[in-house]
């Protein structure tokens, strides 16, 4: 095999590291959740703060999953390795079903009203299935294996 035909370009690095830091970001806004102070929460509208409080244990439970299967992600890309796929799809199915249940289910759009409710979301899910696709593309390009 010519190790040169399988070589990422230098976007797949930059694309990689760039991602590393936005799931850094992810694990500290994880591990900064549970922590929010009772002024935080006074700060925040009684919208804002009903949907926080009525967050069942579980649903953090996703979201650590999401994070932490990305952020695994990540670390397979920069390491070029085809993991990457599979935990890119655990990450990107776990986003998925911790925002169903947030906007839907909590009614987070009822609450706050779409325009504070979607931009987030639909920002972590494009980069998700940009990920998620990254991993393929480059799994078939032989970048990772």
């Amino acid at each position: 095999m010519n190790t040169e035909a399988t070589q990422p370009p230098r976007w797949y690095w930059i694309v990689s590291g760039l991602a590393l830091v936005w799931m850094l970001f992810g694990l500290l806004s994880l591990i900064m959740d549970p922590m929010t102070s009772e002024e935080a929460l006074a700060e925040m509208s009684e919208a804002q703060r009903e949907l926080f409080e009525a967050r069942p244990a579980w649903l953090f439970a996703v979201y650590a999953l999401a994070i932490l299967s990305g952020l695994g992600g990540t670390v397979a890309l920069l390491l070029r390795k085809a993991w990457a796929l599979p935990l890119f799809t655990v990450s990107l199915v776990a986003v998925v079903a911790q925002f169903v249940y947030v906007l839907f289910i909590l009614d987070a759009i009822g609450r706050i009203g779409a325009a504070e409710a979607l931009p987030f979301p639909l920002v972590i899910f494009t980069v998700g299935a940009l990920l998620l696709w990254l991993s393929v593309h480059a799994n078939r390009r032989g970048w990772i294996g």
